[in-house]
């Protein structure tokens, strides 16, 4: 995960300015598959974001790992969620729980953003860590499945 955040990092630095930067985060947002509208329901949407946004996080039994599906309505937030997606998916538990997202401070984006949407930021983030605590390998479960975001723990 390390490889990938400095990946990112050196990405992002060689844009340069801050308009290259959102250009590229755009970019990534119209690459980023669509979420499956059969998940795009209350149950997996991230409450306190200023656009839509919906996360799924599955705990694949047989390697242990963590499968991301994420969307959004505005572009922007598609974008920074491929970002957190390139970042977390299909990673171990343990993985995803060492490595905190201040890779995003690094890339120079996040702190331009407006206070809602990097706080809808934050809660992606956060869902997925709560779901890596919650899966086998993380701290606080015994057995794997569907990780609901939208349920309390």
């Amino acid at each position: 995960m390390a490889d990938v955040a400095a990946g990112l990092e050196r990405e992002f630095a060689e844009l340069g300015d801050w308009d290259a930067r959102i250009a590229r985060v755009l970019a990534l947002g119209r690459a980023l598959p669509a979420l499956d509208p059969a998940f795009r329901t209350e149950d997996h949407k991230v409450k306190g974001c200023q656009s839509q946004v919906w996360l799924r996080v599955d705990h694949d039994p047989r390697s242990g790992r963590l499968r991301l599906a994420a969307d959004s309505d505005a572009l922007l937030m598609r974008g920074l969620l491929a970002v957190v997606l390139r970042l977390y998916d299909d990673r171990g538990p343990g993985e995803i729980l060492a490595h905190p997202a201040d890779v995003l401070d690094r890339l120079a984006v996040s702190q331009s953003l407006a206070p809602n949407r990097a706080n809808g930021l934050h809660l992606v983030i956060k869902r997925i860590h709560a779901a890596a605590l919650d899966a086998p390998g993380g701290h606080l479960s015994a057995e794997g499945g569907t990780y609901d975001a939208a349920q309390p723990r």
